[in-house]
């Protein structure tokens, strides 16, 4: 029997796999002879699939979904390999542009749906042509899950390569993901919510006579978190905090917004921080979709090696990491991770 060279991380409870049950067959038929399709039902199924791989020498990785789903991969296989001590690496793995934002996919510069990306790869691999991959920078966020947390006291230990730890970059993908249409349409939809709904409840319109709901939809957004920030060595002074974002890579969501310039050099982590209000955000969303620094004196915004943050007063940090949330953290701690090799297959490439 050849040996296994391609192997398929899918998902069947994601939005695409739940409106087209007939792509593992599909997946299963495009692999066929050189690689095979690992079905998860969940994101703990991961590790067990993650560990089958590096037993039987699977060399080319597939994330079938988006960001997200490279995000749990990347974070189960790093698990395995420090649990196996055994000095192996991560294999490249190929993120397939099925997602909402697919930043990954955009930065290795990918081109096409999941089934042309993973057939340029199988057919790179029949023809025993090696495969290019691209080195990406992460960060990894290290902390202990506080009161709030389903386990207190646990530790927190992930990779990622964009976070947003409190306030409007967090608050915004809470509101995004219950919107139900995500897509660039869906994220230009959200904005513009929150931002009606923040002036709503301002005092020069709060006699506009609106639902309630309409007012409180921007509050969670733009509440002030009570921290303790240090950027490097630095303490940010400021009691509270509307913005704590960070990234390894500059991305893009969707078309839409561009972000994290800085970070678009070899080994620079990208801090946005602050206490922005309605007014600075709405002013600064041109500087965001033209991917420039912001323009706020209410807003710390620098290359960085780490930054550390506390919550204080009951409150807990709750970050989305690579638009997956997470809860109930009294602490986080975030600085370089590994380099993640991102397969590129020639075909894809634009």
């Amino acid at each position: 029997m050849s040996k296994m060279r391609v192997g398929v991380v899918f998902n069947p409870n994601s939005k695409k796999n739940r409106l087209r049950p007939e792509r593992l067959g599909a997946l299963e038929r495009l692999v066929q002879g050189v690689g095979e399709v690992r079905r998860t039902a969940h994101v703990d199924d991961i590790e067990a699939v993650v560990h089958d791989f590096l037993d039987r020498g699977v060399d080319h990785w597939v994330a079938d979904g988006g960001d997200g789903a490279f995000h749990w991969l990347v974070n189960a296989a790093a698990r395995a390999v420090r649990e196996r001590g055994r000095g192996e690496a991560i294999p490249p793995i190929l993120p397939t542009r099925s997602g909402t934002v697919d930043f990954l996919a955009v930065k290795a510069k990918l081109q096409g749906g999941a089934e042309d990306l993973i057939a340029a790869l199988v057919a790179g691999v029949r023809a025993g042509v090696p495969q290019p991959t691209m080195a990406i920078d992460s960060l990894r966020i290290v902390g202990k899950a506080g009161a709030k947390a389903g386990r207190p006291g646990e530790t927190f230990d992930r990779i990622g390569f964009a976070a947003a730890l409190a306030g409007v970059g967090q608050g915004f993908f809470d509101r995004f993901y219950g919107h139900g249409d995500l897509s660039a349409r869906g994220i230009v939809t959200v904005v513009g919510k929150i931002l009606g709904s923040a002036a709503l409840g301002s005092p020069a319109l709060r006699w506009v006579p609106v639902p309630s709901t309409a007012r409180a939809y921007a509050e969670p957004v733009f509440a002030p978190q009570p921290l303790d920030l240090w950027l490097d060595d630095d303490k940010i002074d400021l009691p509270n905090f509307r913005a704590v974002n960070i990234g390894s890579i500059d991305i893009e969501l969707a078309g839409v917004f561009r972000l994290f310039p800085f970070a678009k050099d070899d080994g620079v982590l990208h801090a946005l921080v602050g206490d922005p209000g309605v007014v600075d955000v709405a002013t600064n969303l041109p500087r965001m979709a033209a991917g420039k620094t912001l323009a706020s004196p209410r807003m710390f915004e620098r290359p960085v090696r780490s930054m550390r943050v506390v919550a204080r007063d009951g409150a807990s940090i709750d970050p989305v990491i690579d638009g997956e949330l997470f809860f109930g953290l009294e602490d986080a701690l975030v600085e370089a991770g590994p380099r993640v090799r991102v397969l590129r297959p020639a075909a894809s490439l634009s």
